[in-house]
C-alpha cells in the first residue's frame, strides 16, 4: 500500500506539473487554440502517460535497469495497442 500511495503522489504530481502549464480556469480556450499547442498539448499528455507508466514499473521492479524499464514500457504499450485491437464480441 505505501508503494501505491507514493505512485498516486507522484502520478499527481506529473499530471499537475503539466495540466497547469497548458490549462487555466477557462477550459472553453482550449477549443480555440492553434493547432500548434493542441499538438503541445497532445504530446504533453502523452509524455505524462509514459512517464506514470514507467514510474509504475518502478515500484514495481526496485532497482530497474532503464534498459529493463524501456522494455518493460514497450511491452506494456504494444499490450495497450493488441487490446484495443481485439474483436469485440458481445455475449448476452
Amino acid at each position: 500500500m505505501v508503494v501505491w500511495g507514493m505512485f498516486l503522489k507522484v502520478a499527481c504530481a506529473i499530471l499537475r506539473s503539466v495540466v497547469v502549464g497548458f490549462v487555466d480556469k477557462d477550459w472553453l480556450r482550449l477549443g480555440r487554440l492553434r493547432p500548434e499547442e493542441k499538438v503541445d498539448l497532445a504530446i504533453g499528455m502523452s509524455d505524462v502517460c509514459i512517464r506514470v507508466c514507467a514510474e509504475g514499473i518502478k515500484a514495481q521492479h526496485p532497482g530497474i535497469s532503464d534498459e529493463e524499464l524501456v522494455g518493460q514500457l514497450r511491452e506494456r504499450f504494444e499490450w495497450m495497442k493488441r487490446w484495443r485491437r481485439r474483436p469485440k464480441v458481445w455475449k448476452m
